[in-house]
């Protein structure tokens, strides 16, 4: 039982830590609106429909507004498929909130902490075959169907090309793996 605890304890922490990125990248319009100063299809786009767009979109994955007609049907349909993975996700994340606080040993934060960061680092060997893995991997295996292809009328071609996934990988490691350190610090002397 006391592994098993353990256990519950290390995936909830590396779940939770990689879980709190990820939610400030997706319920929030900052993680889309800096990206679009590194890359230049929100200007294609333009700065005011980017702004409407990224507002609908943050607002739709919050359960608390809907896509225009601005989006495209098959956006419409493939944005409805990764807010149910969100969801999902966010479920989840308040179920290793309420294991970490039934399994929380302060003896094994640092260790748990260091595990989670090179768990973490290692999402880093998607970047060099991202394409290969964002195409055949990734997609194929959260959707089976196409819908996740997007051309020059979407919209979410402008605000979310293959890049801004990739910086979005660099941030989720990057703050978890923060996050984590933080924990390692603040417990280190606690393993006695």
């Amino acid at each position: 039982m006391k592994r098993v605890k353990k256990l519950l304890f290390l995936l909830s922490l590396l779940y939770t830590t990689v879980y709190v990125p990820l939610f400030l990248m997706i319920y929030f319009p900052n993680w889309y609106l800096i990206n679009c100063r590194w890359h230049p299809r929100c200007e294609l786009f333009g700065k005011d429909k980017t702004l409407v767009a990224v507002e609908e979109l943050t607002s739709f994955f919050r359960h608390s507004g809907e896509l225009s007609s601005m989006w495209t049907r098959k956006e419409r349909l493939h944005l409805s498929e990764v807010r149910g993975i969100f969801d999902r996700l966010a479920i989840i994340a308040v179920v290793s909130a309420f294991l970490i606080a039934l399994t929380f040993d302060a003896r094994y934060v640092s260790l748990f902490s260091l595990i989670n960061v090179s768990v973490v680092v290692s999402l880093l060997i998607v970047l060099p075959f991202f394409n290969w893995f964002w195409i055949d991997v990734f997609h194929p295996l959260l959707f089976d169907n196409e819908l996740w292809k997007n051309n020059m009328r979407d919209v979410s071609f402008y605000i979310m090309p293959r890049q801004f996934f990739k910086f979005s990988i660099l941030f989720i490691v990057f703050i978890s793996c923060f996050i984590n350190l933080i924990l390692w610090f603040c417990f280190k002397n606690k393993r006695r």
